[in-house]
């Protein structure tokens, strides 16, 4: 038995595209376009597409909430980076700074965190 790569079956010996499993390699290159590391794309994917596809399933009809995740993902990506440049921030000022750098950036973040709930 040869190893054919995912998205391809062999008939006759030839290499043949499996229509639903090559939407999902053309997907996982556009999620990496949105700037989504490989855990991340492999996170979604576990998370919405089976395994292996079969003819009952369609990932057209899974493209919303695979997209909405990634957006939900990439923006919590940024929330923790930004609270990462606060911190850096935070631990370079000196110590009569760093409550009103808190509580300002305190403020920041909960607004942040309404927006995205």
């Amino acid at each position: 038995m040869q190893n054919v790569p995912y998205g391809y079956e062999m008939k006759d010996g030839k290499l043949v595209v499996k229509l639903e499993e090559a939407k999902v390699v053309k997907l996982t290159y556009t999620l990496s376009g949105f700037g989504l590391n490989e855990q991340d794309i492999t996170h979604l994917l576990d998370q919405h597409v089976p395994k292996e596809t079969n003819e009952g399933y369609n990932l057209d009809d899974h493209l919303h909430d695979i997209y909405l995740s990634a957006y939900k993902l990439k923006l919590f990506n940024a929330i923790g980076e930004v609270e990462e440049a606060f911190e850096s921030v935070h631990a370079s000022l000196p110590v009569e700074q760093q409550i009103e750098f808190r509580k300002k950036t305190d403020e920041i973040m909960n607004a942040i965190q309404k927006i995205v709930k």
